[in-house]
């Protein structure tokens, strides 16, 4: 379970998806928009995955409906994302692509979903790194701009490493001194 107050967290489960309501449900007109009391089975709505995950979960009864996979996640992008991951456009589709994605797979059954997620995401992330380690300098921003909220902090994280690394390697930070050169230092003061 991931943080309560997550940002990123909460950002991608508001992502839309479409749900059929098996049976009739009293008090959700308003999820399409109705005047009555009553939200008619049959009804193909979009709404909030966050508010279809807890329709699901409810405590007094889940509500009988069935959650559609998302366009973004169909055989055309699956097939994308099996050729060549790293040219896939994932803002386009869902800016939290991968983190939606492991909370859709929390609440529907789809092993094969999962493991393309998994095999592009660990493709992806080693070209992501291998990006990091030219220190942002090489044509980056077309690659970029292909990349999902959470590869882009992975992207940021692994700049900051590299760079870290590069100081090091410079001796930027100062000599290291041995412990007892630094407790007599501290006698001497």
């Amino acid at each position: 379970m991931e943080d309560y107050y997550d940002i990123d967290s909460i950002l991608a489960e508001d992502q839309n998806i479409k749900c059929v309501f098996h049976r009739s449900i009293p008090g959700l007109a308003w999820l399409e928009g109705g005047q009555d009391d009553v939200l008619k089975a049959g009804s193909r709505i979009d709404i909030p995955f966050w508010l279809a995950r807890e329709l699901i979960g409810h405590p007094q009864g889940s509500v009988e409906m069935e959650i559609e996979t998302p366009d973004f996640y169909g055989t055309k992008v699956r097939n994308g994302l099996r050729a060549e991951a790293t040219v896939v456009d994932l803002p386009k589709l869902c800016p939290h692509f991968f983190r939606f994605g492991a909370h859709f797979l929390q609440i529907i059954e789809d092993p094969k979903l999962g493991e393309v997620l998994e095999k592009a995401f660990k493709d992806r992330l080693q070209t992501t790194m291998d990006h990091t380690q030219s220190g942002g300098m090489s044509n980056t921003t077309e690659y970029l701009q292909r990349l999902d909220e959470t590869e882009r902090e992975l992207y940021k994280a692994g700049l900051e490493s590299s760079a870290s690394v590069h100081q090091w390697n410079q001796h930027s930070f100062g000599r290291i001194r041995s412990a007892g050169e630094v407790l007599l230092k501290r006698k001497l003061a």
